[in-house]
């Protein structure tokens, strides 16, 4: 059976011997993966009558953010790759890429799974002012992370010099319900 989605990693700004994945993974970027994907015919493409493509190409940028260890690349390789693993491993900046057909629409998603760590604030401030969108991830067991996801968002407006911009906020971690320090009505409060 011939699955919908189509997945690959795009680069990694993380030290090759931290990556788990084939050697020549490794040497793709993601200029010469955006050449290739706009110089080759779609496969999904549907042509109708007159030779007219029957569908229309989308792509947006998402950018995950949030504190370190809240769970952002296991979201990601979950909604991507369909895997878990329970091992922590620290994401430097890492660029996924999904393919989805959605009602006779090709949607592209570059999904950029940052660094909690945001030692870096001139490749933060790069990341949210060439994003169309934008995943927001706090650990319903640590409230300094919803602080911090607060503090993303009003950086997100301030950067994008409007409040209108998507955004979707995650609490992650919600089967650890015993140490919960977050609770719904509190996340309404503050970030709705």
């Amino acid at each position: 059976m011939k699955s919908r989605h189509q997945f690959r990693r795009r680069f990694s700004l993380q030290p090759s011997f931290l990556k788990e994945e084939p050697e020549e993974d490794r040497h793709h970027s993601s200029r010469s993966q955006k050449s290739e994907d706009a110089e080759s015919p779609d496969k999904n493409d549907h042509v109708g009558t007159g030779g007219v493509a029957a569908t229309c190409n989308v792509r947006h940028k998402i950018v995950v953010m949030g504190a370190a260890k809240v769970g952002k690349s296991s979201i990601i390789t979950q909604f991507l790759y369909g895997t878990f693993s329970s091992k922590y491993k620290r994401t430097v900046e890492e660029m996924h890429h999904g393919e989805f057909n959605v009602a006779g629409v090709h949607l592209t998603l570059d999904i950029l799974d940052t660094s909690g760590a945001y030692e870096f604030p001139a490749m933060r401030a790069l990341s949210i002012s060439s994003a169309d969108a934008f995943i927001l991830v706090y650990d319903v067991t640590d409230s300094g992370t919803f602080e911090e996801a607060r503090a993303l968002r009003d950086q997100i407006h301030e950067t994008k010099c409007s409040t209108n911009v998507p955004i979707v906020v995650v609490g992650n971690k919600t089967d650890l319900t015993g140490d919960r320090e977050v609770s719904y009505s509190n996340f309404s409060l503050v970030l709705i």
